[in-house]
């Protein structure tokens, strides 16, 4: 028998528009049944939707490819919130009983509730993570049953421009008619894919170094405690190369084969690379300058989280440009912290070997654990039209001759003219909407 049903995510990334289909069962576990890759070229800038219609028209491109490898149509999709505007805020709801009493799940349900509600000024609540409760000013890790007369949620708000959500709707519910059946924190979708709970409990800064943006995300006693958006990644570098004289194709390629941070130990990259295509070592010395920035950047955001000196587990790298060469090491002398680099969770994903191996799709692999609704197309089945029998169809046209030859004496009043009234039902759909490109 056939298995209907499936989930997909799309992660509207800085330079590739990634999308994945899969299906996920009783366990939670997926099997991935399609996947592709659309460049994002200049519809997006910093992880933020910049070019409506273009970015429209790739994410059209990019669903009818998942289409035609699964033979179904696609009617909604999760989609990735990003950003450098993104930031977590601490946020505290307080509930007084008048008297002590247990704490129920449906307590701390409505508490969490009305965090949603809460709207920073001049950005959009996107997400409410990590609660810890606290009862009569006592931290409580599990709550429920106990007696209190007053609670405290402390909560971490994934805050953002609302240009974020406003731009993805346009694109994906105005243009391309998919229902968003939910928003994603890209980052946090991160974190639960790649981070080992012993990490989270340890303490551990996950860091997303992207194409437009990097990301840090800091953990701690297994909770998200800290999150912040450098606006610099892989493509600020290519752009440095590009500098020396290269149209940006070019300047991309020579950073993927021949850039590296750091020393080498076997054989060192001096000198030009096929005769006069490119001077490495001073290739090498830019890419250096920017990656110092960022990594002095990631310094002093780790100092202001507070938590620089409770990091036991060290630094998580995970991102396309994290594949640069020497980076691991460089990063690890500079942040005099261990790092390593992140990969998927097996637990999750039974199959696609190749994609979990890839970091550019990570966050669209991440997406797919919080999804649970159905994104398979239903199409509505045609109403079918009963035929009357013939006799009775017969029977009717009799009747009304024989109305016609004993016409009442109401009609011959109106000079004999016999008049029927018909019922006319139209099925009217309107399509509306102003859509406009909104800029961060």
């Amino acid at each position: 028998m056939e298995q209907t049903g499936f989930i997909v995510g799309i992660d509207l990334g800085t330079s590739k528009i990634v999308g994945v289909l899969g299906r996920k069962n009783e366990q939670g576990v997926i099997t991935i049944l399609s996947s592709e890759i659309i460049p994002a070229d200049s519809c997006m800038k910093y992880g933020v939707i910049y070019n409506i219609d273009e970015a429209a028209g790739k994410v059209k491109k990019l669903i009818s490819l998942l289409e035609n490898k699964v033979g179904k149509k696609i009617g909604k999709v999760y989609v990735s919130i990003n950003g450098r505007s993104l930031r977590a805020i601490e946020h505290v709801e307080t509930k007084v009983l008048d008297q002590e009493e247990p704490i129920t799940f449906f307590m701390l349900d409505k508490m969490e509730q009305q965090a949603k509600l809460n709207k920073p000024d001049f950005f959009t609540n996107y997400s409410v993570l990590s609660p810890e409760y606290y009862l009569n000013g006592k931290y409580e890790e599990d709550p429920i049953d106990k007696l209190a007369s007053s609670i405290e949620g402390h909560y971490r708000l994934i805050a953002g421009r609302p240009n974020i959500k406003n731009n993805i709707s346009k694109v994906i519910s105005e243009k391309a008619q998919l229902d968003v059946a939910g928003y994603i924190v890209g980052q946090f979708a991160n974190g639960v894919l790649v981070l080992d709970e012993a990490d989270r409990k340890a303490g551990c800064a996950l860091v997303d170094f992207g194409a437009g943006t990097t990301t840090l995300s800091i953990y701690k006693d297994g909770l998200l405690r800290y999150m912040s958006v450098i606006p610099f990644g892989g493509r600020t570098i290519t752009k440095d190369i590009q500098a020396l004289g290269f149209v940006f194709e070019a300047a991309e390629s020579y950073k993927i084969k021949y850039g590296r941070l750091g020393k080498k130990k076997d054989t060192p990259n001096t000198g030009r690379v096929n005769h006069s295509d490119i001077d490495v070592k001073e290739m090498n010395k830019v890419i250096q300058l920017r990656a110092d920035e960022i990594i002095l950047n990631l310094i002093n955001q780790i100092k202001e989280s507070g938590y620089e000196n409770k990091l036991e587990a060290g630094i998580v790298t995970i991102g396309g440009a994290s594949q640069l060469d020497g980076l691991t090491e460089y990063l690890a002398d500079k942040t005099k912290l261990p790092v390593k680099r992140g990969t998927v969770k097996r637990v999750y994903i039974n199959n696609a070997a190749e994609l979990i191996q890839n970091p550019i799709y990570t966050q669209s692999l991440g997406i797919l654990l919080f999804a649970n609704e159905n994104c398979e197309k239903k199409e509505n089945p045609k109403p079918i039209i009963e035929e009357q029998p013939q006799q009775a169809v017969d029977t009717k046209i009799e009747k009304e001759e024989e109305i016609e030859e004993k016409p009442s004496k109401k009609s011959k009043k109106k000079d004999g003219k016999q008049k029927s009234l018909f019922d006319i039902f139209e099925k009217i759909q309107n399509f509306g909407g102003t859509m406009f490109k909104e800029e961060e």
